[in-house]
């Protein structure tokens, strides 16, 4: 059995570098995006912080090192982002003052919906539509779900609630949001974000169900339920998912051995949970068991059930090779949380923190754009290259892409970015991996740790001290 994932190499590239560098110009000037109609539509295009603009920076914000309001602000005064004002009219020149209040109160008045289908739009302009990104004709998308953390200011409690831990106290909110992604490139394709309370499931069936036709999606065990495997059935797509042992006994049978593969019908049980827009009809597709072995390690055990019902055409190796791809959605979303700082946003409402996150998506997307289009025209999986470096280097073009207005320099510059690119790859070990303990050196403090709230911590500071 395979135990180890081979990334498939790109043929030759079949765009050119005039279409890359045509779609980047769009990326990055943000053309095809219209202001938000509202009734006070004048107070819209008054302001010296355009919604463009304003949505430039959150994503310029999340490319930077220096994220705060003040780079922001300084970055602008030094004419950063001109190139998307009129020639006779440039942001650097009307900005005189060095405060950040403007730049703050036109960030909140950005429409989340609107932050949402430019989002939805990079994303279509950064999805490669070539045959090579498909397998059998059928998109295949990376399910897995997360949480990132948020301060109890403002709205937030109310929308999402305070997470109790192990000593009782309620402090962290927790936002549960699920993402999929691009098998072929690492793009994220749609989320969804709700409170703790929903499920990783419900949220899921709700993306299968907006999205179209003709896709696969790929899960852990987390995912391997009936209501999902429903929901890709109702949306004319297929899931390959991971079963849990117990779930594979009551499909499969309790004898269960290495290399069987079994036709399953599965029937939902009093137990299943069918969301809205759910039929509570069987599922047709095949139950498969594998017995992975490594030297040093112990067996592992892998159930897996497909709605790909066809043996010939999609036999048991390739879907297991198919669903080895599975980790990349790990390391997407470590990406997400240490690279692009979304684990835990600093924002007082709840809308600003949606809005921080979909600003994340779209930095996270443009950089796995740069290092698709990279990986095409050097004939690379996308997948092979350091997402770090690239990160580092889009981040340092946007700092001077603006502000240069020679097509030929930005010609030049866009051509060099895709040769750094391509040659950020991760290295071959030659040795496995080993294995590292989830545990990280605890530094010691002074001080104690906040127990409880900080208004209640501030009250008792001020509280007069107890006579002996």
């Amino acid at each position: 059995m395979p135990t180890r994932l081979q990334h498939p190499v790109l043929p030759a590239a079949t765009v050119s570098v005039d279409e890359v560098f045509h779609r980047f110009q769009q990326l990055l000037r943000l053309q095809p995006f219209e202001p938000w109609r509202t009734r006070r539509r004048s107070l819209a295009y008054s302001r010296l912080w355009k919604p463009l603009i304003v949505l430039w920076y959150i994503l310029w914000q999340r490319l930077q090192t220096d994220s705060t309001l003040d780079a922001v602000v300084k970055d602008a005064r030094a004419g950063g982002a001109d190139a998307l004002c009129p020639a006779s009219r440039p942001l650097s020149q009307r900005l005189r003052s060095r405060a950040t209040t403007a730049f703050s109160d036109a960030r909140r008045r950005l429409p989340l919906r609107w932050l949402r289908q430019a989002f939805a739009h990079f994303t279509g302009l950064l999805r490669p539509t070539t045959p090579d990104a498909l397998w059998h004709g059928l998109q295949v998308g990376l399910l897995d779900g997360s949480t990132f953390r948020l301060r109890p200011y403002g709205n937030i409690p109310q929308r999402f609630a305070p997470a109790a831990n192990q000593h009782g106290s309620a402090y962290w909110c927790l936002v549960r949001v699920v993402v999929v992604f691009c098998a072929h490139t690492g793009l994220a394709l749609a989320t969804t974000v709700a409170p703790e309370t929903v499920s990783e499931q419900a949220l899921a069936v709700s993306l299968l169900l907006r999205a179209g036709a003709g896709q696969l999606w790929i899960g852990d065990r987390n995912f391997g339920v009936w209501r999902l495997a429903r929901a890709a059935v109702q949306a004319q797509s297929h899931v390959l998912v991971r079963l849990t042992q117990t779930r594979a006994r009551a499909l499969l049978g309790r004898g269960l051995r290495a290399g069987q593969e079994v036709a399953v019908r599965w029937t939902p049980t009093v137990h299943d949970q069918a969301d809205g827009g759910l039929e509570r009809q069987p599922v047709e597709g095949r139950g498969l068991v594998f017995a992975l072995e490594r030297p040093g390690f112990r067996t592992e055990w892998l159930y897996l059930f497909t709605t790909l019902t066809d043996a010939g055409l999609f036999p048991a190796a390739q879907l297991l090779a198919r669903y080895g791809i599975r980790w990349h959605a790990e390391l997407n979303l470590r990406y997400l949380k240490a690279q692009m700082r979304l684990d835990q946003l600093e924002v007082k409402s709840a809308r600003l923190a949606l809005q921080q996150w979909y600003a994340g998506l779209l930095a996270y997307n443009l950089i796995r754009g740069v290092m698709g289009w990279a990986g095409t025209l050097a004939g690379v999986s996308p997948l092979r290259l350091s997402f770090a470096q690239a990160r580092r280097l889009v981040g340092q073009l946007a700092r001077e892409w603006q502000r240069q207005p020679a097509a030929r320099w930005r010609r030049e510059r866009w051509e060099r970015l895709l040769a750094d690119v391509a040659a950020a790859r991760q290295p071959k070990r030659r040795k496995p991996k080993p294995n590292e303990p989830r545990q990280k050196r605890h530094v010691r403090e002074s001080f104690a740790p906040l127990r409880g709230s900080r208004q209640a911590a501030r009250q008792q500071l001020l509280a007069p001290p107890a006579k002996s």
